[in-house]
C-alpha cells in the first residue's frame, strides 16, 4: 500500500494525487451524460457502469433483478461492508437533445450533475483507488440504482437494500451537485397529483363545474388547512395543468402537490385531511376528482455528533470545503429508514436548469470532490466512524 494509503491519505495532497485521472473522469461523465435515462429506460447507462465495473477487475459485477448495476470491490477480510450509491435516472425524456458540450472551465448538458457526474464517480472509483494504490479492509459495493426520481420513489435502491443477502454498514449516496453538500437528515416528504375529470353529459347532475373551477375549490380548501411551526410543517402546491384554449371549459384539470415536515405523523394527518377534501368536491361538483400520493420518505437520520458526520466534516476542512448541511431530497432516505447510518456527498459546483437543458458542472472543483469521497472511505475503512 502507498504512503498515502498508509498515513489515511494526507487529504490536502489528494486533488493533485488525482490530477492524471482527471480527463478520464471527465470522459466518463460525458459518455454516460449522453446516454438517454429516465426513470424506467436506465438500462443502457447500466450497462455502461457495468463495462466500467468489468474492465475494473470486479469478476461478480452484474445487473440485479430489478436492473440496478452492482459491482463489489472485495476487501481484505470484508468485515465491514461500505455501499456508494449514485441513481442513474434523470428528469429529462429520451427524446431530448442529449448532446454535451466540454469548456475550458465547465461540462454543459441535460442531466450532467443530476446525475451524471455522480454516476461517472461511482463507476471509477475501482480505477481511483487503484491509482492512489489504495486497498481497503472493507467491502465496496458500488451501485447505480434506477427508478430513483418521481414516480420511481427510489425503487431501486430500496429494491437493492431489501434483497441484499448481508448486510450494510455505512452508505454513500453520491450526488453531482453541490460540492460541500453533507446530508445526514431527512425531512419527511410526501408528494402527490390530483385528478379532477368532468363526468360525461348523461352522467352530471346540477352543480357540475369545470374541471379548472373544481381543482380551484380543492387548492382553496388545501390553503385552509393549518400547518404548524413546529414541528415545521409546510404544504407546496407546485404544478397546475387545465385547458387547451380560451373559449373552451377544460374538463381535465391535474394538481401536483407536496408535503414536507419533521414528523411522519403530520404527513400522514395532512395527507388524510386532502384525501376527504378531494372526496368531498367530487361529490359536491359530481366530476371524478382523485387524489394519488406517489412518493413518501419517512424523517429522521443521524445526529450531528455522530462521527460519521464529525469525520466528514473534518475530511472538508481539510480540502478546503464549505460544509452545506442542509437538506436537499436525495436516496439517503431509503438508508435512514433501515437504520442504516449515512450520508449524501456532492461532487462539484454547477447548475441545475430542469427541462432547459443547460445544466453544467464546474471542472476544477471535481477532483476536490473524488479526494473528499476517497477520505470518507478511508476513514470508514479504519473505523473512525464508528459509534463507540
Amino acid at each position: 500500500m502507498s504512503a498515502i494509503a498508509e498515513n489515511a491519505v494526507e487529504l490536502s495532497r489528494l486533488p493533485e494525487a488525482l490530477k492524471p485521472m482527471r480527463e478520464r473522469l471527465l470522459a466518463n461523465l460525458v459518455m454516460i451524460a449522453q446516454i438517454p435515462a429516465p426513470s424506467g429506460e436506465e438500462e443502457h447507462r447500466v450497462r455502461f457502469l457495468l463495462d466500467r465495473f468489468a474492465e475494473a477487475g470486479l469478476a461478480d459485477a452484474a445487473a440485479d433483478e430489478v436492473g440496478n448495476a452492482v459491482g463489489r470491490w472485495h476487501g481484505r477480510d470484508g468485515k465491514r461492508t461500505i455501499l456508494l450509491a449514485s441513481h442513474l435516472d434523470t428528469i429529462y425524456p429520451a427524446n431530448f437533445d442529449h448532446n454535451v458540450t466540454v469548456e475550458s472551465d465547465r461540462v454543459i448538458g441535460p442531466g450532467t450533475g443530476d446525475n451524471a457526474l455522480g454516476a461517472a464517480i461511482v463507476s471509477m472509483m475501482p480505477f481511483v483507488l487503484e491509482h492512489l494504490g489504495i486497498q481497503l479492509q472493507s467491502d465496496l459495493i458500488l451501485l447505480g440504482s434506477i427508478n430513483s426520481l418521481g414516480r420511481g420513489n427510489h425503487a431501486g435502491l430500496r429494491f437493492f437494500l431489501e434483497h441484499l443477502p448481508g448486510r450494510v454498514d455505512v452508505g454513500i449516496c453520491v450526488e453531482g451537485l453541490q460540492l460541500g453538500r453533507l446530508n445526514y437528515f431527512s425531512i419527511g416528504t410526501a408528494r402527490g397529483d390530483v385528478t379532477c375529470d368532468v363526468r360525461p353529459e348523461p352522467s352530471r347532475s346540477y352543480g357540475s363545474e369545470s374541471a379548472l373551477v373544481v381543482i380551484n375549490h380543492i387548492i382553496n380548501r388545501i390553503l385552509g388547512i393549518a400547518t404548524p411551526s413546529r414541528p415545521y410543517t409546510i404544504i407546496r402546491l407546485g404544478r397546475l395543468r387545465a385547458g387547451v384554449a380560451y373559449d373552451v371549459e377544460p374538463d381535465h384539470a391535474e394538481l401536483g402537490l407536496e408535503i414536507v415536515s419533521h414528523s411522519d405523523e403530520m404527513i400522514d394527518e395532512i395527507h388524510q385531511r386532502i384525501r376527504d377534501i378531494v372526496a368531498e368536491m367530487s361529490a359536491r361538483h359530481a366530476v371524478n376528482a382523485h387524489e394519488d400520493l406517489f412518493f413518501r420518505t419517512r424523517a429522521g437520520g443521524i445526529p450531528f455528533s455522530h462521527r460519521l458526520v464529525k469525520c466528514i466534516l473534518g475530511i472538508m476542512q481539510s480540502l478546503g470545503i464549505e460544509p452545506d448541511q442542509g437538506h436537499s431530497p436525495s436516496e439517503l432516505s431509503e438508508f435512514i429508514a433501515r437504520g442504516i447510518p449515512a450520508v449524501t456527498l456532492g461532487i462539484s459546483r454547477g447548475e441545475r436548469s430542469r427541462m432547459k437543458g443547460t445544466d453544467y458542472v464546474l471542472i476544477e472543483p471535481i477532483l476536490t470532490g473524488v479526494a473528499q469521497l476517497v477520505g470518507a472511505i478511508l476513514a470508514i475503512d479504519r473505523g473512525a466512524c464508528d459509534e463507540e
